[in-house]
């Protein structure tokens, strides 16, 4: 069998979920970073339904979407107790903390971080989307940033007031798992590492800056958002999310 292809945004933190993912499987994949705007293209052309990465491709089908391709590995695994997909009755828990988080945290996080980074500072964000590219790829980013940027940010709605209320959204959900980690669990459910542990932590690592992550210890973190990371750095969501990415990434 060939080697599935992940692609990627290196900043992405769903794409981190992935990656994360598939390490953590043990699922042997080659990784590839595309940069954004051409991406669209390289997704249709893929087969893929939406635009959207991750995206794994493999032998039989294109997968899309983090919490998808975690479900394809998944269910390629010999060994049922590898999987992060907890048995019986903790999957449905499971499952509902995952799309929670994935809903609300991860795109508040990412609208929050770019309605500051991108909008003011998109010099501070260029060399994480460029960094990884071939030579040609990397040319035509940065000849055409410009335009690029402009598209994400109509995209993704950014702005100083989306970026505000995408800050007060992230709050509430730090809160919301400051107290569902207040009893003094070591895990969001049950006594194992699982999905819900990943993506909380792989969604919330633009905050907690983990010195695992394979490339938020180069991130340039804009003025406001990095006021902000100094007042949250000790809640005990984001010291968790350094302990799990120092345990388990």
């Amino acid at each position: 069998m060939s080697t599935p292809v992940l692609h990627v945004f290196a900043i992405s933190h769903y794409c981190e979920k992935a990656r994360w993912a598939l390490d953590a499987l043990g699922v042997d994949h080659e990784l590839r970073h595309l940069p954004p705007g051409s991406h669209v293209q390289t997704a249709k052309d893929l087969g893929a339904p939406g635009s959207s990465l991750p995206l794994l491709v493999t032998e039989e089908r294109v997968v899309q979407g983090s919490g998808a391709i975690i479900d394809w590995a998944e269910s390629s695994l010999a060994d049922r107790s590898r999987r992060l997909t907890p048995e019986s009755a903790l999957e449905e828990e499971c499952r509902s903390l995952e799309q929670r988080l994935d809903s609300v945290a991860g795109v508040h996080v990412r609208r929050y971080y770019y309605s500051e980074a991108l909008v003011e500072h998109s010099d501070s964000v260029r060399p994480i989307f460029t960094r990884d590219l071939a030579p040609p790829e990397r040319r035509s980013l940065e000849e055409n940033w410009g335009r690029v940027r402009q598209l994400m940010m109509g995209a993704m709605d950014l702005g100083t007031e989306q970026g505000q209320q995408s800050r007060c959204v992230v709050e509430a959900e730090l809160d919301w798992l400051d107290g569902l980690l207040s009893d003094g669990r070591r895990f969001l459910l049950g006594d194992g590492f699982s999905r819900a542990d990943l993506s909380a932590a792989s969604l919330l690592a633009p905050l907690a800056l983990p010195r695992e992550h394979p490339t938020y210890g180069v991130l340039a973190v804009p003025p406001r958002a990095r006021a902000d990371l100094a007042l949250w750095g000790e809640r005990p969501t984001l010291a968790w999310v350094r302990r799990i990415y120092r345990d388990h990434r």
